[in-house]
């Protein structure tokens, strides 16, 4: 099962995220956030062996919920989650102010399937 989540940074960004895939095309179609360095967060498709910008199509993207894009994790590493990715709420690199202000909110989660 997938979800929508919310993001939002002190800065005034805010944006959605889809984390998982559907129950149909799971095993080739899930999600989790990444940061692009040319396009800012996605959501890339971590069932490819190559993982890449679904906008631009670079290979220069890094995960959300691990160093340097995010800071080191401390509380429930499941709180964002599919597969092997995991996310902290808190600590993550803002596209928008370049600062490790950025969030993943619970409230206004929507799952699909």
């Amino acid at each position: 099962m997938g979800s929508i989540r919310r993001v939002s940074c002190s800065c005034g960004f805010n944006s959605t995220v889809k984390v998982g895939g559907g129950m149909r095309d799971f095993k080739t179609n899930s999600t989790f956030p990444f940061y692009c360095e040319d396009c800012g967060l996605v959501d890339v498709n971590i069932t490819n062996e190559k993982l890449h910008c679904p906008k631009c199509n670079s290979i220069k993207v890094l995960q959300y919920g691990v160093p340097p894009i995010s800071e080191p994790p401390i509380i429930n590493r499941g709180f964002v989650s599919c597969w092997n990715y995991q996310a902290d709420p808190k600590g993550h690199l803002c596209p928008s102010c370049k600062q490790k202000t950025m969030e993943f909110l619970s409230a206004g989660e929507i799952m699909f399937d």
